[in-house]
């Protein structure tokens, strides 16, 4: 069964979804999410409870006034995760989740088992640029994050409501309030990548028009012992485009990771 429930955070009312059981597991969504998400968060609740906010600011949550940048996003994690009293708390983050898995992460990292980042932005490689979705139409946004095109003609073709097209342009807003300058990356994060304790691995599609897959050598300099796994055929969500995949990679590093 799944869980939907709220938490209050300086006036603002935070929704998250809580499903299975086990081992704790935050997963940070990526930005202006697609439906399908939820075969990823399956798999993953057959071995761990995992809980799935709704970030300030996207989808179900309210916009706060205080939340302002990136900074405001990872302190408000930090809140929810002492909140809720969790502990040695397995962090899987997509995109820009993946980025601000790595905030919380360089602020207090304390309550943090491992970190799984899934082609994460908050990071850049000199010469490697990101795709700038602001720049894209929104089916091209869409069309430019999966490898595999029959995965989206379905969702480009159906009529959507009311409620789906505010909750997309909601996501987008919220993604440009995190995102918009600088773009897509963090120069103090990078800078500070050291603080981050707890063992840390990245996954990557190959065919990542987004953020590229050579990215990773920036993670690497500041943790050199960070580990990288490649999906083949693969865009830029691989929890998406291959959530069984993805979930069994975090699955068997948590696995190696925990003691």
């Amino acid at each position: 069964m799944q869980e939907m429930l709220d938490y209050e955070c300086m006036g603002a009312r935070i929704r998250y979804r809580r499903k299975g059981g086990g081992p704790t597991l935050l997963l940070l969504k990526n930005e202006e999410a697609l439906p399908g998400d939820t075969a990823f968060i399956d798999e993953l609740a057959k071995s761990f409870d995992v809980i799935v906010p709704d970030h300030p600011g996207f989808g179900l949550s309210d916009t706060p006034d205080w939340l302002k940048g990136m900074g405001d996003t990872a302190y408000f994690y930090l809140d929810f995760i002492e909140a809720l009293k969790l502990d040695k708390l397995h962090v899987v983050g997509c995109s820009v989740g993946g980025w601000i898995a790595a905030e919380i992460a360089v602020r207090d990292c304390r309550r943090i088992a491992s970190l799984s980042l899934l082609a994460p932005y908050g990071v850049r490689k000199s010469g490697v640029p990101f795709g700038d979705v602001f720049l894209w139409t929104p089916e091209e946004s869409v069309r430019k994050r999966v490898c595999d095109q029959t995965l989206v003609d379905d969702f480009m073709a159906r009529q959507k409501s009311k409620e789906e097209e505010a909750a997309l342009l909601k996501d987008r807003y919220g993604t440009a309030r995190l995102a918009w300058n600088p773009r897509f990356f963090n120069p103090e994060l990078q800078r500070w990548l050291h603080r981050i304790k707890p063992p840390l691995q990245t996954i990557w599609g190959d065919q990542d028009e987004l953020v590229p897959a050579d990215i990773f050598d920036a993670w690497k300099t500041g943790l050199p012992d960070a580990k990288n796994t490649v999906i083949k055929d693969c865009g830029h969500l691989p929890h998406f485009e291959h959530p069984e995949t993805s979930a069994a990679i975090v699955r068997r590093f948590i696995s190696e990771v925990r003691p």
